[in-house]
């Protein structure tokens, strides 16, 4: 049977309230070594805190959500991990749910988050919520507990965000394709989600700031995921190109697999950039560049914003936006050598 404060109090010979201001910190009017009988007999019990049970008294649940849009995307899963350990740090449960994309589900998942009585929510809207926007910020702006968007942002709700530049890693990917000697660079984008958009973006700006003419031809889409990055490369392969700027690391994956399929290497025969910097250490004989998003200092800044709304320490809305960097390996050949 589960041990209570009821049987530590019974064997320390003292109030079950006693035994509760104990094992909470708490003040009261016991020795030293009294407490210290407490604590030790609680450990030999193997008790456990009721925390349903402390809720109701203390009214926090000290439980976070996070609302992710694809868990099996290395990026996310990582920063899932990361903002659980600083949750766990704080004395925090972090209840993780998967929204695969869908509007339908970030809509039912922030209800079901509200229903096992979270203090706060960690949102990274799915691809489908970009053309239910305005229902979703209804949504977020009706919520009773503070919110954070994460990664995908929506310009025009004000509310805390924290995100990468991902206009700029774009930007200095391609620049330095460029900087290389390459012209005829070759893009896998995912212009239906914001931040493959913003990413196209830095693509284009790159081939504008060197003046190169922009091929529509040189421009295929992906959906984020391997199995369109490897149709994708098929389809690039055909074309006369030089070099790959691809908007994320999943697809990445499958394009690589379309280049060794053809019996071609990196960067004897194609020159490639990545985006999310997470595939590096799974890749075998690649020495992938990429854009990295340190996810380590993106989760400490959603959870220190968060945490800080939910202690009431802070009022004013943040709008965090973060600086992405280029990794520089071995997957660019230089044009000029």
């Amino acid at each position: 049977m589960k041990v209570t404060i009821k049987d530590i109090a019974k064997k320390a010979g003292v109030s079950p309230s006693t035994v509760s201001l104990v094992l909470n910190n708490r003040p009261c009017r016991v020795s030293q070594q009294k407490r210290d009988e407490i604590k030790q007999i609680a450990k030999d019990l193997n008790y456990t805190a009721n925390q349903i049970a402390r809720s109701l008294v203390t009214k926090q649940t000290k439980t976070f959500g996070l609302i992710i849009p694809d868990i099996e995307n290395i990026f996310f899963s990582s920063l899932a991990k990361h903002i659980e350990l600083q949750c766990r740090s704080h004395g925090y449960t972090l209840i993780i749910v998967n929204s695969n994309d869908q509007f339908e589900n970030d809509i039912a998942l922030l209800d079901l988050l509200l229903s096992r009585s979270v203090e706060g929510i960690f949102l990274i809207p799915g691809s489908e919520s970009w053309q239910n926007k305005t229902e979703l910020i209804k949504k977020l702006q009706q919520l009773p507990v503070p919110y954070i968007l994460l990664d995908r942002v929506f310009s025009e709700l004000s509310c805390d965000k924290v995100w990468f530049d991902n206009e700029y890693g774009a930007y200095i990917a391609v620049k330095h394709l460029l900087e290389n000697g390459h012209r005829k660079i070759g893009c896998i984008a995912s212009s239906s989600f914001v931040n493959g958009q913003f990413r196209l973006n830095g693509y284009l700006r790159a081939l504008k700031e060197f003046n190169i003419p922009i091929n529509q031809n040189n421009i295929v889409t992906g959906d984020y995921k391997k199995e369109s990055g490897y149709v994708a490369g098929k389809e690039l392969l055909k074309k006369d190109i030089t070099a790959v700027f691809i908007t994320n690391d999943m697809m990445a994956l499958g394009f690589i697999h379309s280049i060794y399929e053809q019996n071609k290497t990196i960067p004897n025969d194609y020159s490639v950039i990545s985006y999310d910097n997470t595939i590096y250490p799974y890749l075998f004989g690649v020495e992938l560049s990429s854009i990295k998003q340190d996810v380590k200092k993106l989760s400490e800044a959603a959870f220190k914003q968060l945490y800080e709304k939910t202690q009431k320490k802070v009022n004013v809305q943040k709008d965090i936006c973060l600086q992405p960097e280029l990794i520089i390996r071995k997957s660019v050949r230089n044009m000029h050598a």
